[in-house]
């Protein structure tokens, strides 16, 4: 009988360490949360809290800047506040973020590869890691109509591009202008087919009409470059054009969509 009761202490026992566990995981918003992050440099950013409020944080460069990497810890739980830092020298990693526990969290970051490279600063974005909806961050197919409509890079206002995601493809039209000041207008070629996934790269040629009038139109057409382009949310996407001109990157965000697509 005593045995029985024993047993029976310890079931109440391990179930409320496991509630707790499972209450400090809710609080501390354990988890793996991915993203991308912004400013004088761009790319992804996963962050990891685990259920003891211990964060790791990641910051990969798409702009060839290397990758970050470092630790920190949950600062506050109402306001929900994080830190994230690597203070080695030569190189660091400050972030700060803020946010919904299990839901999207924001923040800043500054980060330096080396005690000869200017440090660089911005923003980031990041949502629980396969969460889909309408953050950044998760792998998950955004619709068509999502893709679909006018893209531009507020620190670039004045070009931008009109993705169409159409029966035969993507079709990227690039309204910009080229090293020397002119007029710069391309489209795609080759473009992915049916459904397309976040966070995965899609790489497309870029063409352009080398001669003709607007009286007399020609076929006539060169190949520019290459257009390389991952979509990281529903309003969200990075993308480089690499050709005749040089290289150039852009943070790209939705302008304005197809009229009642509704997000994702």
């Amino acid at each position: 009988m005593r045995t029985i009761e024993i047993l029976k202490r310890a079931v109440i026992g391990l179930g409320f360490a496991v509630g707790m566990s499972q209450f400090a995981a809710a609080q501390t918003g354990a988890g793996t949360y991915t993203g991308t992050y912004s400013g004088a440099d761009h790319g992804s950013i996963s962050v990891n809290i685990d259920q003891n409020g211990a964060v790791t944080c990641a910051l990969t460069s798409a702009a060839g800047n290397g990758k970050y990497t470092g630790s920190g810890g949950i600062l506050s739980q109402n306001p929900f506040v994080f830190s994230c830092t690597h203070r080695d020298l030569p190189g660091y990693l400050n972030i700060a973020g803020s946010g919904t526990p299990g839901g999207k969290l924001t923040g800043q970051y500054t980060s330096n590869a080396s005690l000869t490279s200017d440090p660089k600063q911005g923003n980031f974005t990041v949502s629980p890691a396969g969460s889909g909806g309408g953050g950044d961050g998760g792998a998950y197919q955004p619709t068509p109509q999502s893709v679909s409509g006018l893209w531009y890079d507020p620190a670039a206002d004045g070009t931008g591009f009109n993705f169409l995601m159409a029966d035969i493809g993507l079709i990227a039209t690039y309204y910009g202008r080229d090293a020397g000041g002119g007029m710069l207008w391309m489209i795609s070629s080759g473009g992915p087919t049916g459904a397309l996934q976040t966070n995965t790269q899609y790489s497309l040629l870029m063409e352009y009409t080398t001669a003709g009038s607007f009286a007399a139109p020609s076929s006539q057409v060169g190949v520019w470059g290459l257009l390389s382009l991952t979509f990281t949310g529903c309003n969200r996407a990075s993308a480089t054009l690499t050709g005749e001109d040089g290289v150039r990157h852009l943070n790209l965000q939705r302008l304005a969509g197809v009229a009642g697509s509704g997000g994702c």
